[in-house]
């Protein structure tokens, strides 16, 4: 089995491998419940690769709202998938870099792509914005398109004209093959995160109406409730349609 990291193809120099979980117990200052999180969830945190000018052929960007000076490589090895959002959240909110952000159970992974722009209320410091993850893969038994997604990692087919295309080309990428699921195929038109986000909106909703319809005992009401899932259920059915 193809260990993750090599479909990066990452140079040697720029490696780092930094363990930690241990210091981000012991020394950095944790909220309660992220230290919980961070001890009882993951195995290993380790930051595997520093890409930055002087180890890798790609430019710095940085401009009013954007701070691409380097980018990190992390894999953070869970004891259970079930925390994966949140993790994900406290491990992007204490680097202050953007990373590429690997999860691993067992022979599953899932990459996490977070990009971030300088805060408003303090210029020195980055704030997430919207957070992307892929489905879990099982790497000894990848679909079709689950391998091409892994061999398009490889960091030569991104873009190496500065960080932050570099970084955005992997948002692309996830969003890519989120919207394969429905369409068969691993492409992206302009409005494919807009309507992969209108999707999950709308999945949501089904969800929430189907649980309706269980607890409702009211005739009338829940046949108000089956004819409102039905138009949803068909608007889901058009939006699969566009990707």
């Amino acid at each position: 089995m193809k260990q993750i990291l090599e479909y990066f193809n990452i140079p040697a120099s720029a490696k780092a491998t930094k363990k930690l979980k241990t210091y981000l117990l012991e020394k950095h200052p944790l909220k309660v419940n992220d230290k919980k999180l961070l001890k009882n969830y993951t195995k290993t945190i380790i930051l595997h690769y520093i890409l930055n000018q002087s180890k890798i052929n790609i430019s710095k960007y940085e401009d009013e709202q954007r701070k691409y000076i380097e980018v990190y490589v992390m894999v953070i090895e869970l004891t259970s998938k079930e925390k994966i959002k949140q993790i994900s959240s406290i491990i992007q909110t204490i680097f202050q870099k953007p990373i590429i952000l690997i999860f691993q159970h067992d022979n599953a992974m899932s990459l996490n792509i977070t990009p971030k722009r300088v805060s408003k209320a303090d210029s020195t410091k980055l704030v997430a914005e919207e957070s992307h993850f892929t489905s879990w893969i099982d790497l000894q038994n990848p679909t079709e398109l689950e391998s091409e997604f892994l061999d398009a990692l490889e960091i030569k087919k991104h873009p190496f004209t500065n960080f932050y295309d570099f970084y955005k080309s992997y948002e692309k990428l996830i969003i890519s093959f989120n919207a394969s699921k429905f369409s068969g195929i691993l492409g992206q038109k302009e409005d494919t995160k807009e309507i992969l986000n209108q999707i999950q909106e709308l999945q949501t909703a089904i969800n929430n109406t189907i649980s309706k319809i269980k607890k409702e005992d009211d005739i009338r009401a829940k046949v108000n409730l089956n004819i409102e899932l039905k138009k949803s259920q068909n608007r889901l059915e058009e939006l699969k349609g566009k990707l």
